[in-house]
């Protein structure tokens, strides 16, 4: 087997303020107890920017390593048990632009002061008192008074708990992602990983027996495009690594058995379509059960397998929706019991459903949810009982619906605005949830994101809960630089701890850890890291960690008292689209008949943020950019273009071009390969496309960037090398471009409507921004980046509408392609053949020319004659369509006001001179929905 090298645990008395990992490497001395972790949180409550420098000092124990939690860039550890710290202050200065309608346009919200945290990792030695001393007063404690319930000093403003220690299992040889856990049968422990390097990925294990981690073992059998591991344990004490591997255009399911300290051949468990979101679980009885998501036809389904004494049994399918079904998860209870848990878009929201299973098999479907809220990422255990949990996460009504600059007040719910944890207790007849609710808002800070629960139970029998939580560097900065972590709570029947944050967990959203109990019951947990620093949130190499939970103190109590029949509060889902099945179905099922050649309309989107770029507005992570694009705008395509996929970093430009193909189902969703590059002004932001995998990100030097030099002669040979388009956007804005550079062949469309800002057709166009009209002066004002500036250049530019930040659902990037391929749409984007559109209308605009050649939006006619071509134009609106303009030369120069629901005409140029001209089609609707087509030229 390959073998990275040897991560000792770590038992080091050598402490080194400046080299905390390195620490938690080292082998220590035999007679050293295991590291504990202590959590100091400083500033709570605070109500100024208030100083902390101070100090720690340990007696009857040694201190191992001592960790900054958010500091900002004035603070740092200073010495081996010192530092110096303020409360982090986050305000808006002065009067804030109203964006996102968060606040009134007088609204000054008050100045919020947050907390700043120390991970002390001491190692002690008998009975270990610690001191602490800052610049607010000093404090003690001995280590036995500690638990994972904060302990408050100072009148509450200084907390300190008992976190659990960590212990890096992984080296920076590679990058290392989708940590799973599971316990041995000897009562050892196996965590294993995804490992990436050189443009492929690995499955490791590890396993810690004895005290002691192995070396890593590579399960897979050659590197490849693997997507998460799953562990399973069977009844003869044999290791099931389960992981996807990509094959072409699908996934498939594989496995590998360890026992006996061999291991089989790799075997491949799923059948048909493309699988991929597995997890697993081995039961009491020794059976393991597989569960993942997979496409076959329209939608995915959620399909399993059982092991059972040796053999695979028949592939059994979980879930029955007509919707895409999503992400299971899957939990052992006792006596052989199991269940699968997933969430649905079945209803056109998210709701979560269980199947559980007995030893004959499958029991029957349960729908646990049936709110119009977001309610997915569901996770599952069984407490000692035999009872079945489920948690979840929320968001709001209408999720990924209409929203956008324009759009107010907002009718929905952005991709990724809020969150909160809801817990449920299946009591053998009816689902109930613990009376007492985590309180987030206003004790614990969490509001508005806590989500991605991983439960469990512990030797007590008490749930704990961790779950990922954002902190951004200013609460109040839509867009200020942010990381999640891991936090833990346990609930005792009476209440829930206070969160506690886990070292060495900062990353980004999905990120969530993997959970099992060892033959004590005590918990265990695993997880990635990319461990990027707060002052910077730059990704550093991505690492995996371990850590023991533990258990509680005491057993809780989960009397009938504790618990209420599970119930959802009313929401009010608001009809947005009331007929958009019908609109889509009209758009897919329209044939652009253009004689010898027909054409499809493929719907999607071309520039798409996620909480890869480092200005997250609401945008969702990668995955739930695809639930967007799959269920709530119902896409046949879209390019997530995050700001240099991650700074340039080649491990986030893996994972970001390893989910474009594994999200790609032929025939059925077809993603392409796509980055932002923003340059600022003259020179402009430009979204960067490939139809094929492989091409880094091009780096932006800080030269080209301040705009000193040009973008077309550093950008345009990249692009030509590598077979790639670019397309300006926010060209109107202080993004924007004075359009000082242009290559037809390498720049065929630009983005003239974005959702997150305005339109940039002209000024004073609808939904355009002018002088006058300052709403729509998003971003800043640029008189000279409009369309009609480029086409008064003489530029061939094609036009798409696409979301940006924040938006969802107005956007609209349309693809005229003759086949559902990359290939085909890819040679479509650079024929212009587009049109950009802020809902689902049908936009066909073909010309015939004199000579009888046959023309469709983005196509240049070379005639030699002196007659018009004939334009003709099919419009199919999703509301009434108000007026239909013909613009040539940047001049209206045609004008029809239907108030129809489509409309159907010829035209031709009664004034037509021969030389360079231009016609192109703006349709808009009465409720304000636009659709623009690309130019038709004429030569």
């Amino acid at each position: 087997m390959n073998r990275l090298d040897a991560v000792q645990s770590p038992r080091s008395k050598q402490a080194s303020w400046l080299c905390a990992a390195l620490l938690l490497a080292l082998a220590a001395p035999a007679w050293a107890a295991d590291p504990v972790t202590v959590f100091l949180d400083l500033g709570v409550n605070a109500s100024a920017a208030d100083k902390w420098d101070g100090s720690i000092e340990v007696f009857g124990g040694e201190l191992v390593s001592l960790e900054s939690r958010h500091f900002e860039e004035d603070s740092a550890v200073t010495g081996p048990n010192a530092w110096k710290a303020s409360v982090r202050r986050e305000a808006i200065d002065g009067f804030p632009k109203v964006n996102y309608n968060e606040m009134s346009p007088a609204e000054l919200p008050a100045t919020l002061f947050a907390p700043v945290g120390l991970h002390a990792v001491i190692e002690p030695q008998g009975s270990t008192r610690v001191e602490v001393r800052t610049a607010q007063g000093n404090f003690a404690f001995r280590l036995e008074e500690l638990s994972l319930e904060a302990k408050p000093f100072l009148e509450g403003r200084a907390l300190v708990s008992l976190t659990p220690a960590v212990e890096k299992l992984t080296s920076d040889q590679y990058e290392d992602d989708e940590a799973a856990i599971a316990k041995l049968p000897n009562g050892d422990l196996a965590v294993a990983w995804v490992g990436y390097r050189d443009r492929g990925d690995r499955v490791f294990v590890r396993t810690l027996s004895g005290g002691a981690w192995s070396e890593p073992e590579e399960a897979s059998p050659a590197p490849g495009d693997f997507f998460r591991v799953s562990l399973g344990v069977d009844g003869q004490g044999g290791l099931l690594v389960f992981w996807s591997a990509r094959d072409g255009a699908k996934w498939d399911i594989w496995s590998r058995r360890k026992a006996g300290g061999s291991w089989s051949g790799a075997q491949k468990v799923s059948a048909d379509g493309s699988n991929t979101f597995h997890r697993a679980a081995g039961g009491a009885n020794g059976d393991v059960l597989v569960a993942w998501q997979s496409f076959r036809g329209a939608s995915s389904d959620i399909h399993a397998r059982r092991w059972r004494n040796g053999a695979w049994g028949e592939e059994i399918r979980v879930s029955d929706s007509a919707g895409n079904d999503w992400e299971p998860f899957v939990a052992a209870g006792p006596d052989g019991a199991a269940a699968v848990v997933w969430d649905s878009y079945d209803k056109n929201n998210y709701d979560v459903f269980v199947r559980t299973f007995g030893n004959d098999g499958p029991g029957p479907i349960q729908q646990l949810t049936t709110s119009p809220r977001f309610q997915a990422h569901a996770t599952a255990a069984y407490d000692p009982q035999g009872r079945l949990w489920v948690a979840w996460d929320e968001s709001g009504v209408n999720w990924g619906k209409d929203q956008g600059f324009l759009i107010t007040p907002p009718v929905a719910t952005p991709l990724h605005q809020e969150r909160t944890l809801r817990v449920a207790m299946w009591d053998g007849a009816k689902w109930q949830e613990p009376k007492k609710k985590i309180d987030p808002y206003y004790v614990y800070r969490l509001y508005p994101n806590f989500e991605n629960p991983q439960i469990g139970f512990d030797a007590r029998g008490v749930l704990n809960v961790l779950f990922r939580h954002w902190t951004r560097k200013n609460a109040y900065g839509i867009g200020s630089p942010l990381m999640w972590e891991n936090f833990v709570t346990r609930f005792d029947g009476e209440g829930w701890t206070r969160p506690a944050p886990l070292a060495h967990s900062a990353g980004s959203i999905e990120k969530r850890p993997a959970l099992t109990r060892d033959d004590t019951g005590d918990l265990h947990a695993a997880w990635m890291t990319d461990e990027r620093p707060f002052q910077a949130m730059i990704p550093g190499n991505a690492e995996i960690y371990y850590a023991k939970i533990g258990s509680a103190t005491a057993p809780p109590a989960y009397g009938a008292g504790q618990f209420v029949p599970f119930s959802e509060p009313y929401a009010e889902e608001i009809p947005v689209h009331p007929f958009e099945a019908e609109n889509v179905k009209a758009i897919r099922e329209h044939v652009v008949d253009a004689g010898a050649k027909k054409y499809k309309i493929y719907r999607g989107d071309m520039h798409r943020h996620t909480d890869v770029s480092q200005d997250f507005k609401y945008d969702g992570s990668l995955i739930e950019v695809y639930r967007y694009a799959l269920d709530a705008a119902g896409f046949d395509y879209i390019v997530p273009t995050d700001h240099q996929l991650g700074y340039d970093q080649e491990f986030t430009w893996w994972q970001d071009e390893k989910l474009k193909d594994l999200f790609h189902v032929p025939g059925r969703f077809v993603p392409l390969f796509g980055y932002e590059r923003s340059v600022n002004y003259p020179n402009g932001h430009r979204n960067v496309i490939f139809a094929k995998r492989g091409t880094r990100t091009l780096p932006v030097d800080p030269v080209e960037r301040r705009g000193a030099k040009r973008t077309g002669p550093v950008l345009y040979p990249y692009l030509k090398a590598n077979n790639g388009i670019s397309m300006p956007h926010s060209s109107g804005t202080a993004q924007g471009t004075d359009f000082g550079d242009n290559d037809p062949e390498l720049e065929p469309l630009i983005e003239i409507f974005q959702g997150y800002r305005a339109s940039y057709e002209y000024m004073d166009a609808p939904l355009a921004a002018s002088p006058q009209r300052l709403r729509e002066q998003r971003s800043g004002f640029n008189p000279l980046g409009y369309y009609w500036d480029a086409l008064a250049k003489g530029y061939k530019l094609g036009v798409q509408a696409s979301s940006d930040h924040w938006s969802t659902h107005i956007s609209y990037a349309m693809i005229v392609a003759e086949d559902f391929t990359r290939d085909s749409m890819f040679e479509a984007i650079q024929k212009r053949h587009a049109y950009a559109a802020t809902d689902n209308i049908v936009l066909d605009f073909q010309a015939q020319s004199a000579e009888g050649g046959r023309y469709i939006m983005g196509d240049i006619i070379q005639s030699g004659s002196d007659q018009a071509p004939t334009l003709e134009i099919q419009a199919v609106g999703t509301d009434r369509i108000k007026q239909l303009v013909i613009v040539k030369n940047q001049q209206i120069i045609y004008e029809r006001r239907p108030n129809a629901d489509s409309i159907k005409l010829r035209f031709r140029d009664t004034d037509y001179k021969p030389g360079s001209n231009y016609y192109y089609v703006r349709v808009l609707q009465n409720n304000g929905m636009v659709a623009w087509s690309s130019p038709i030229w004429v030569e």
